[in-house]
């Protein structure tokens, strides 16, 4: 399948989960058929429910070479219109086309309150040296956490893959050097647990993890 059948495919998808769900889908829609100004941007589909709530979507075949910045603006100014969001869908991304928002809009994200929960659950396993256990549950805190504060931030990569996520998050001041440092010193160790290799001092980048994670939900939690 080349590039081109890949995205038709995507957009297919998209517009097919919309409809499902009752929405009007309109492909490639001219300027006067946007329900906001958005100045010289143009999207690939919207997705309405009626004239004042719907989505307004971007579709990528791939993560490569995102101007992130510029999706950044456009989901800043869809923000300041009550009932409309800005979707950035890629075929990258780790949440398929059939777990995009659901019928009310709501981002399928774990809340603040339940990677607290997660976060004591972690705690816990530490506790009882269930060391590789407690590592799993505090990187999954951790991409949560992520990927909420992109949600928050009207930056819209929260299904990107996690090494994405860390560097747009990065390149958009959502996380400072040294913790984009240390995420990318941690994610290694989860790599190599997830493929199956040995990890050694893994309880030393379990407690790195801790400490990373106990500090982004300080910053970031409201």
């Amino acid at each position: 399948m080349n590039i081109i059948d890949k995205d038709l495919e995507l957009q297919s998808r998209v517009e097919e989960k919309y409809r499902s769900q009752g929405f009007e889908v309109i492909v490639s829609p001219a300027k006067y058929a946007l329900p906001i100004d958005l100045g010289n941007y143009s999207p690939d589909l919207i997705a309405k429910k009626s004239s004042n709530e719907g989505f307004i979507i971007e579709l990528r075949g791939s993560i490569s070479r995102l101007p992130v910045g510029r999706y950044r603006e456009v989901a800043e100014i869809v923000s300041q219109h009550n009932g409309w969001r800005f979707l950035l869908v890629t075929g990258d991304d780790v949440s398929p086309v059939d777990h995009l928002n659901n019928v009310n809009g709501d981002v399928q994200l774990l809340t603040w309150e339940q990677m607290l929960q997660r976060y004591e659950q972690a705690k816990k396993f530490l506790s009882i040296g269930e060391v590789e256990v407690a590592f799993l549950y505090l990187w999954g805190v951790l991409e949560a956490a992520m990927r909420q504060q992109a949600n928050i931030s009207a930056i819209p990569i929260e299904r990107l893959p996690a090494s994405s996520l860390i560097n747009h998050l990065y390149s958009q001041g959502e996380l400072s050097m040294e913790h984009f440092d240390q995420v990318n010193v941690i994610q290694p160790v989860r790599d190599r647990i997830m493929h199956g290799y040995q990890t050694p001092n893994l309880a030393e980048a379990t407690n790195q993890l801790q400490e990373l994670v106990n500090e982004l939900i300080a910053t970031w939690k409201p």
